[in-house]
């Protein structure tokens, strides 16, 4: 594949059908004649080739470097967008069920998740699920890792949970570099809506440990 423009369309629309299916309400012989198109389209699918997320990312030039194991830090001013996994689900522009959020480098050791979550990732109604925001603190964290060339695993994650996340307005989720101890990353994160702090968060990440001859090792 040589442009992902059109899977970036089509996970687009997809994106769009899952919000309103999950929160528009239609008449039953209307739902019956979406669900008719919706399996219509999933047979053509059918008949296409399966994808691997691993061939998938190897197609980023980024994203093979770090995962053959170069340390490889983005060159991003502060303010600018990282891509950190376009096939995510907390971000990904790959993704069909895409949370949507954008990320940020806030300095070298810290990066901002931001955006608007959708009432289809509710868990209590009116609230963001609480499995959500662990994922997208990991997320973040993930990014914050990518960011600083490091291609590291999550060992721990200890999330608390202050408030409600609140669902449909702009809400961030930072996280930032606490200490290193050679391969192990401890970091911290937070998430923050309109009405203040609802989530603080601190997690531990193993470094990848093969390193290819001649790649540069990660300070």
């Amino acid at each position: 594949m040589s442009t992902w423009d059109a899977v970036s369309r089509a996970a687009g629309a997809m994106r769009r059908l899952n919000r309103a299916l999950s929160g528009r309400r239609l008449p039953d012989d209307t739902l019956e004649e979406v669900s008719v198109a919706v399996h219509d389209l999933a047979d053509r699918f059918d008949t296409g080739t399966k994808r691997s997320k691993l061939d998938d990312m190897m197609t980023r030039p980024h994203l093979a470097a770090i995962y053959s194991g170069q340390y490889t830090p983005l060159e991003l001013a502060v303010g600018e967008e990282i891509e950190f996994d376009p096939f995510s689900l907390a971000g990904g522009e790959f993704h069909p069920a895409s949370i949507g959020l954008i990320f940020i480098k806030e300095s070298d050791d810290s990066v901002v998740g931001a955006g608007t979550i959708d009432p289809m990732f509710a868990g209590p109604p009116e609230r963001v699920h609480g499995g959500i925001q662990a994922l997208i603190i990991d997320e973040v964290m993930g990014a914050l890792n990518r960011m600083r060339g490091r291609q590291a695993y999550t060992a721990y994650l200890h999330v608390e949970y202050r408030g409600p996340a609140p669902l449909g307005v702009h809400v961030t989720f930072r996280a930032w570099v606490h200490e290193t101890d050679g391969r192990k990353i401890y970091l911290k994160g937070s998430g923050e809506g309109p009405d203040g702090r609802f989530l603080d968060a601190e997690g531990l990440f193993i470094q990848r440990e093969d390193q290819p001859e001649g790649s540069l090792p990660a300070p």
